[in-house]
């Protein structure tokens, strides 16, 4: 049978990593936003960090879910005793909105970064040309012309 005050106090501790790890994705799309990648760089290490310890909360969840590691957390709430149900979908939903929250502030981070990324694709393919009159023109280049003339 599932050790169910210790499966509380695990969620506790994986719900405030993910808080933790919540706000360091709004610091991250703050730092997209004003296109400070020296910081954006400096923070791959806080980011590494944060991923290693969701993987080492991870390990320790299945090691405390042990037999039911498998289930769903719906499938173990509607597995547990009827007393712990109610406190179990608390951890879920608590546990939901924040994973949710930070998908929102990925989904938009992404946006921004794909937007930014064709701007730069659109004005590297464009090259100023001369004629010769010394007239500048706008050129299209593609991606394998200017390989070439690298």
């Amino acid at each position: 049978m599932l050790d169910y005050p210790k499966l509380f106090a695990f969620f506790d501790e994986y719900i405030a990593h993910y808080k933790a790890f919540l706000q360091f994705e709004y610091l991250k799309l703050e730092m997209i936003n004003n296109d400070d990648i020296e910081k954006l760089s400096s923070s791959l290490s806080r980011e590494q960090a944060l991923i290693m310890k969701t993987n080492s909360l991870e390990k320790k969840r299945l090691a405390i879910l042990g037999e039911e590691s498998g289930k769903t957390f719906q499938e173990l709430i509607d597995s547990a005793p009827k007393w712990y149900q109610f406190r179990l979908t608390e951890k879920y939903n608590q546990l939901s909105e924040v994973i949710i929250k930070i998908k929102e502030i990925n989904d938009t981070a992404n946006i921004i970064v794909t937007e930014r990324l064709n701007k730069i694709q659109k004005k590297v393919g464009e090259l100023d040309t001369y004629d010769g009159k010394g007239t500048v023109s706008k050129e299209k280049v593609s991606h394998s012309a200017l390989l070439k003339s690298v």
